[in-house]
């Protein structure tokens, strides 16, 4: 491995961590809810998701890094967040395939797994419009993100990230090792 590429790589490590250090302090303090989280759904019913991952397809080059914060409920998801998809091995700086946001929809489903104190693992499969920038909108985009809760003893069996599941194209897989964190919160979440 070269050294730009492994620089790179420890460039993207270390400001994976820092922001998954941020969102998991932000989410300890962020208040609005009981705190309690013994299986009442949050705040009004709603359950926090907070994301930010590094993703893969399978055998490819291409790499998406997905950031995500928002609530839902049985029914529906709020929030949303940003992407970033370019192709490994290229650059600096990495050919850039598409970037943009991306907006929750609907819940397909939740399992929840184990609580431990604000927090709580499972999988969360939602619908998602994603808006690459100057490019058509790309609906019914499936999220699955998988919580395991190691402070809870939680595994969902899945690696720790999101799978996306682009309709008629490709999937994006958790990278091996996986990178990033993903967690639910029992406080109010984030409505958008």
């Amino acid at each position: 491995m070269s050294k730009r590429t492994l620089g790179g790589l420890v460039g993207l490590t270390l400001a994976v961590a820092l922001l998954a250090l941020a969102l998991l302090v932000g989410g300890a303090a962020g208040g609005g809810g009981n705190g309690k989280g013994h299986g009442n759904g949050g705040s009004h019913g709603r359950i926090g998701y907070h994301f930010l991952v590094a993703d893969q397809i399978a055998g490819a080059s291409d790499r998406l890094i997905i950031q995500g914060d928002g609530s839902f409920n049985r029914n529906r998801a709020s929030g949303g967040g940003t992407f970033d998809h370019f192709l490994a091995g290229t650059g600096p700086p990495a050919t850039l395939v598409a970037t943009g946001t991306w907006k929750a929809e609907d819940v397909v489903s939740w399992s929840p797994g184990t609580s431990h104190g604000v927090f709580e693992g499972g999988i969360l499969m939602i619908h998602a419009t994603v808006k690459p920038i100057g490019q058509p909108a790309i609906k019914h985009v499936l999220l699955e993100i998988d919580c395991n809760l190691g402070p809870a003893g939680f595994s969902t069996g899945n690696p720790e990230g999101v799978v996306v599941t682009i309709p008629g194209g490709p999937t994006f897989i958790p990278t091996s090792p996986t990178t990033g964190v993903t967690v639910f919160s029992l406080t109010k979440g984030h409505k958008h």
